[in-house]
């Protein structure tokens, strides 16, 4: 009988240990990870803030739900420090995600919009924190927005016109906007876009977009910028430029009398589109006359010519829109 208690026994030890996982672990803290995508800007009287939640806690954990987020605004000192500004601090109350799916967690977007004349003319930090346990139990701070919220800003008044090297964008800065600080973005949209994209931000009101191309129709929008404030964008200004440009005056003209010719030349004009040439002669200071059609290469050989005379030539440049430049100067020789 003893001996079978002493198996019994045995198995049941056995049977034991077969149930063990290793040691027990502490339960989670809990704690979100900080907030690291924090944006701010200050637009149209508003200050608008975005950001996502944390997915997970400081151990791993995904997060399915969270009981507060803690958004504040309060005045930038220097040195920075992050328990006195938060005593200082105004809370703006934020409304809280839905439930989230813990074997499919989602980085959640956040907006909050509040309105700039809470701070107009101070210079101030914004920050957010999160929790999932309770209103003590918080993440770390995000990062920092630091702006200087100012009056808002009108948006500019912009002209678009055609030019031979591009678009030329021209535009009016409100009187409530003058800072020798303001800048500008400038937008394009191309036919078949969706949305504007930036070309590109300049400090002066006007700005040249070389990368148009002719007969093509463009809308431009300019929005003006001071730090992290920035205006709405000016109303679109349609323009499809047309090329009514001529080509440059051609240049290093020259002539000179051969046995039985007079063989003109000229350097090649540097204009992408160029079709060609007319070359007009003048002789016995007679009034110029063009020669014959369009000449595609910078030389001309006049075998039209007679001994004791003296012809001037000139040149001008012709585009593929029949655009015609200007003569160029005379070149004179006597045959």
């Amino acid at each position: 009988m003893r001996g079978v208690l002493s198996a019994v026994s045995v198995a049941c030890f056995l049977l034991t240990g077969c149930g063990y996982v290793g040691p027990v672990l502490p339960p989670s803290p809990q704690l979100p990870t900080p907030i690291v995508n924090l944006t701010a800007i200050e637009r149209a009287g508003k200050i608008l803030i975005d950001f996502q939640m944390p997915l997970r806690t400081t151990d791993g954990l995904a997060i399915t739900r969270f009981s507060q987020i803690d958004l504040r605004i309060g005045p930038a000192a220097t040195p920075f420090d992050f328990d006195r500004w938060a005593a200082a601090a105004k809370q703006y109350p934020v409304v809280l995600p839905p439930r989230g799916d813990k074997d499919d967690p989602q980085a959640l977007p956040i907006s909050q919009s509040i309105a700039a004349s809470d701070w107009q003319g101070q210079h101030v930090a914004i920050a957010v924190r999160t929790s999932v346990k309770k209103s003590d139990h918080y993440s770390s701070w995000s990062n920092r927005i630091v702006l200087d919220v100012v009056p808002p800003l009108s948006p500019p008044v912009v002209s678009a016109a055609p030019t031979a090297n591009g678009v030329l964008l021209k535009w009016q800065t409100p009187a409530e906007n003058q800072s020798p600080k303001l800048k500008y973005r400038v937008y394009r949209q191309d036919p078949g876009e969706a949305a504007p994209a930036e070309l590109s931000t300049v400090a002066e009101p006007s700005f040249l977009d070389s990368s148009a191309q002719f007969d093509t129709a463009y809308k431009y929008t300019v929005v003006s910028t001071l730090g992290l404030a920035e205006s709405l964008p000016s109303e679109p200004v349609a323009i499809t430029p047309v090329d009514t440009f001529a080509p440059s005056v051609p240049v290093a003209l020259t002539a000179l009398a051969g046995p039985d010719s007079i063989e003109v030349s000229w350097q090649r004009s540097p204009e992408s589109d160029l079709a060609g040439y007319y070359l007009y002669r003048s002789v016995n200071a007679a009034p110029f006359e063009r020669q014959g059609g369009l000449i595609t290469l910078p030389t001309y050989s006049d075998h039209n010519v007679e001994h004791g005379k003296t012809y001037r030539y000139a040149v001008s440049g012709i585009d593929r829109k029949n655009n015609e430049s200007e003569k160029s100067s005379p070149a004179s020789v006597a045959f």
